[in-house]
């Protein structure tokens, strides 16, 4: 049996946590620049906020229905998940998590749970609710398929309160009957339109379908679907695997047309994705540069730069990294754009531990050990000072704070391109200046 674990409306929750004047009032969140809504709470679905939303576009409305409107603040959100995260972990020892507001767990291995699934998924409940205030919804299934449809209607039958256990044959064959296969974990658009050309609507239906059927019209990952939609378990917990490719991207605040700005902005990026690639102990071979122009600007046409480099030896080290991309930038700029937004992508990343070096340029040995120790220095100082941007005071990116960086990525406090973040609540747990107080 699987339980699948997902966060209500994670980031307006969040914020709603450290509010508790928010409790009944619709939230919502931004994205980067405060561009558009991605995250609503129920009072603002109830309202008719669309996921998406242009935020200028509804500004006078939220203001009229008192939305309370938030930027995205990820150093919060990557904190309290892995306080959801650790409370799951220290009810079940097999967890594998999914994104940042889901989470997996196989409960084949816990007896406990067994002997009463509904028991024990309400105790996964109040329990991540008590340790962190999150709200979640739990599902249980015979495969992760099925857990997941068990979440579903955990979230969407307010008759569940927030929990649904497939174990008994007559409730699943019931919920499937009542939920458009569109519903189905792994059925997208396409999947969706073809299977309603079929006549197959319902989950139900789906299920009904031969194998063959289901083969003859799809591939054979809607063949596992099918499968586990039966009770037969074709996916099991999956470990965290390195990233084989690593994007650091974001919009700015303002237009950017001089090189020496697009360049400070662009080494920005290396050094947060070579940050990255270390944290899981990879190397990269190829680094990408990219740049563009807004595609939404009818007055200006949309243009886009890009180039790579590749590195002889792959490499972790951000001296290099920025070398290489400077090289890259050098290449392919263009005067007199107005770029909305830059970054870049680190790729054909090895595992540090099985680097195949170039046959002809071997590595200094000496000079690859030192990389590595300098680079562990800057990161460990980085990491134990706290200052990382995301972690800044109400969002602001001006001053580096303690941290070490690489001058070429410029002083933050004359980058005044940098994110627009107007609406950024407090890092309540992750910066001491920023904790509650109790008066």
């Amino acid at each position: 049996m699987y339980a699948l674990i997902d966060c209500n409306s994670f980031y307006t929750s969040c914020e709603k946590l450290f509010r508790p004047d928010l409790t009944h009032r619709p939230v919502v969140v931004l994205s980067n620049n405060d561009g558009c809504v991605v995250a609503r709470s129920a009072e603002a679905k109830a309202l008719g906020i669309k996921m998406g939303v242009p935020y200028f576009q509804i500004k006078d409305f939220l203001q009229q229905h008192r939305v309370a409107v938030f930027s995205s603040n990820y150093a919060l959100y990557a904190d309290m998940s892995a306080r959801v995260m650790n409370t799951l972990e220290q009810l079940c020892p097999d967890v594998e998590v999914y994104s940042i507001d889901e989470a997996f767990l196989y409960l084949g291995r816990y007896p406990a749970a067994l002997n009463d699934l509904t028991a024990y998924a309400k105790l996964i409940k109040t329990t991540v609710e008590r340790h962190t205030g999150i709200p979640v919804g739990v599902g249980v299934g015979k495969t992760k398929t099925l857990a997941k449809l068990a979440n579903y209607a955990a979230k969407t039958h307010p008759a569940t309160q927030g929990i649904c256990v497939l174990d008994k044959a007559s409730w699943t064959e019931r919920l499937m009957t009542i939920t458009p296969v569109e519903e189905v974990w792994g059925i997208g658009r396409q999947h969706t339109k073809k299977l309603h050309s079929l006549g197959i609507t319902t989950v139900a239906q789906f299920a009904a379908m031969s194998h063959s059927l289901v083969r003859q019209h799809f591939n054979v990952v809607m063949e596992r679907t099918n499968l586990e939609l039966n009770g037969i378990m074709c996916l099991g917990l999956e470990a965290a695997m390195a990233k084989q490719e690593i994007v650091s991207s974001r919009s700015f605040s303002k237009k950017i047309t001089e090189f020496d700005d697009l360049s400070q902005a662009v080494m920005g990026h290396v050094s947060k994705a070579a940050v990255k690639l270390r944290k899981q102990q990879s190397v990269c071979k190829i680094l990408v540069v990219f740049a563009k122009t807004s595609a939404f600007n009818p007055n200006e046409p949309y243009q886009s730069i890009r180039g790579q480099y590749q590195f002889i030896n792959a490499t972790c080290d951000t001296r290099v990294m920025i070398a290489g991309a400077r090289q890259v930038l050098e290449r392919i700029y263009k005067p007199n754009l107005k770029y909305a937004k830059a970054g870049v992508m680190l790729c054909a990343i090895q595992d540090q531990a099985t680097i195949v070096d170039d046959l002809f340029e071997k590595p200094d040995l000496l000079k690859q050990q030192q990389s590595q120790k300098l680079m562990a220095v800057m990161d460990a100082i980085n990491q134990q000072m706290a200052y990382q941007s995301k972690a800044q005071a109400k969002g602001s990116s001006k001053g580096n704070g303690g941290r070490l960086y690489i001058a070429s990525t410029g002083i933050a406090k004359q980058q005044d391109w940098q994110m627009n973040r107007a609406f950024l609540s407090p890092s309540y747990t992750t910066k001491l200046s920023d904790l509650l107080t109790v008066h």
